[in-house]
């Protein structure tokens, strides 16, 4: 016989407006709902450009919690500058724990800026 299981609660997602630190708008894909969307300062407007691809040298800015018990962390998506400064030390999100019934405390371990390489103007040296 066959029984079917449980579905896992997996995340929404959805673009929301991300505000970078030179004010320019952008359309970044975030957590629907997401641990830290009570202080993060999403918003929608689906007409700013996408962010388009994140790397090491190009990225939004995140707020990083921890849990002390399992060391699990979740990166969260802040979307405007005021929301960043306004995150402090000690600050708490809650989380859903798959599995169980009970949802996990993170607490606040780091503050990661947006990084947003500017073009280099290039020279060119004359033949000869």
């Amino acid at each position: 016989m066959y029984h079917a299981s449980m579905p896992i609660a997996q995340p929404n997602r959805a673009y929301f407006l991300y505000v970078d630190g030179n004010a320019n708008n952008w359309n970044v894909m975030g957590e629907l709902g997401g641990p830290a969307s009570a202080v993060d300062g999403h918003a929608t407007d689906y007409t700013a450009p996408p962010f388009g691809a994140m790397s090491t040298r190009r990225h939004v800015r995140y707020a990083e919690y921890k849990n002390a018990t399992t060391f699990r962390k979740v990166k969260c998506i802040i979307y405007t500058s005021t929301a960043f400064d306004a995150i402090a030390p000690g600050d708490t999100v809650t989380v859903p724990t798959p599995g169980t019934a009970t949802d996990e405390t993170y607490v606040l371990s780091a503050k990661i800026p947006e990084r947003i390489p500017v073009p280099a103007a290039s020279f060119h040296l004359a033949d000869g």
